[in-house]
């Protein structure tokens, strides 16, 4: 029996959002006859106060992961001994005059890190946030990492800040040639393995809404500044004032009232047309319960940006996207799921299709069917094993 290439995912947590599933589902779809996968946690357990559980680390047990907690692993400073030295070493990091470890600790702790790396073929890393957190803030470089890419510069122009523009680095990520060009501009040398958002695509069948006459429309998101919802607030408003009797649930986790969405729709006129119906831990058990007729997500240049969207389409609810992120092309995704930057063609597009229970559901079934063949991540987990084989050390 050939020996099997052993991987390594370094992921912040588990909690319930997109990159966590992203790791999870490729976990849990690689062979495991050839791929020995753990998974390394650099932060500590239950850390992010805006979700109550790691939602993904015992389905990541489940699938034969062993997860390696950095905590347990690096050399902890001994407590100060003196009230003075305590109060030196305040004032230092006060100061910005010493960093949060002393240097001999930071250096035993980088050969332990890079120690533990080198005992896999492949390190895998779920974002660039989590590789700045364990090399670049560590000044550690390996040469068998792969970044793979799970935010764009539309959510920040300042998210690559941190890294050598002139260094080689390995990136994975969803995003096609035309994008692609434009999202990593800064880096002179770099290779780059396409592998769109995948997850296991089992198709059920929504809640039947032809009994209704009230149109529902949905938006599946969180509730953040990062996540702006003004081009569907006005496309909803517009939609109103064209005579449709329309209602919109957004669901997602977060307070609208902290980012001032409520004053919005106060102001819009609005406000008693919109529901907030909090973070769904299911989608499909959502569609299946809630009475929806369309769904609006955001677009990336013409591409879905989430496994909502993926989710949405193998329930059979239709989807129109606004392009946060439009650099121009004509993409396959973006005709099928039509992706919009014009208010005007957007609410006149929705404005037609909600009008015709024929015109929803063919698009429902055009997306159902370009899912199940894009987007499956048993058609494209064969993509990520070539590259462990090709790219391990």
């Amino acid at each position: 029996m050939s020996k099997k290439t052993k991987i390594v995912w370094v992921v912040y947590d588990f909690v319930q959002a997109g990159g966590q599933r992203y790791v999870y589902e490729i976990c849990k779809a690689l062979n495991k006859e050839k791929f020995q996968v753990d998974v390394l946690k650099v932060s500590p357990f239950n850390s992010d106060v805006n979700f109550k559980e790691e939602y993904y680390y015992q389905p990541t047990l489940d699938v034969g992961c062993e997860i390696l907690f950095l905590n347990d692993l690096l050399v902890k400073e001994k407590k100060a001994i003196s009230f003075s030295h305590k109060l030196k070493r305040k004032m230092k990091k006060k100061l910005h005059l010493e960093s949060q470890e002393p240097s001999h600790i930071k250096a035993r702790n980088k050969e332990i890190i890079l120690s533990l790396l080198d005992r896999y073929d492949v390190v895998s890393f779920s974002g660039i946030g989590v590789y700045n957190n364990l090399c670049i803030s560590r000044e550690i470089t390996i040469s068998h990492g792969l970044i793979h890419l799970l935010m764009g510069r539309f959510q920040g122009e300042n998210i690559y800040k941190s890294f050598e523009k002139d260094a080689h680095y390995n990136f994975v990520s969803g995003f096609e040639s035309d994008i692609l060009s434009n999202e990593l501009e800064e880096f002179s040398q770099y290779k780059h393995t396409y592998y769109p958002l995948s997850m296991e695509c089992n198709t059920y069948v929504k809640k039947n809404t032809d009994t209704t006459e009230k149109i529902t429309i949905a938006i599946f998101t969180r509730l953040s500044r990062m996540k702006p919802l003004d081009p569907y607030l006005y496309g909803f408003k517009l939609l109103l004032e064209k005579g449709l009797d329309v209602h919109l649930n957004i669901y997602g986790g977060g307070d609208p009232e902290e980012i001032g969405l409520l004053r919005q729709l106060d102001y819009m006129y609005i406000r008693d047309k919109v529901t907030f119906c909090g973070h769904t831990s299911s989608i499909k058990e959502t569609l299946l319960h809630d009475t929806i007729d369309i769904a609006w997500f955001q677009a990336t240049n013409q591409q879905i940006a989430g496994y909502a969207a993926i989710e949405v389409a193998l329930g059979g609810l239709p989807q129109v996207l606004w392009d946060f992120a439009y650099r121009g092309g004509d993409a396959e995704e973006g005709r099928v799921f039509p992706s919009f930057t014009d208010i005007t063609a957007f609410v006149n597009y929705n404005y037609e299709v909600l009008q015709s229970s024929e015109k929803l559901h063919k698009l429902a079934v055009v997306q159902q069917n370009f899912i199940l063949n894009k987007h499956s991540v048993a058609k494209t987990i064969s993509i990520l094993e070539k590259l462990y084989e090709e790219h391990g050390k």
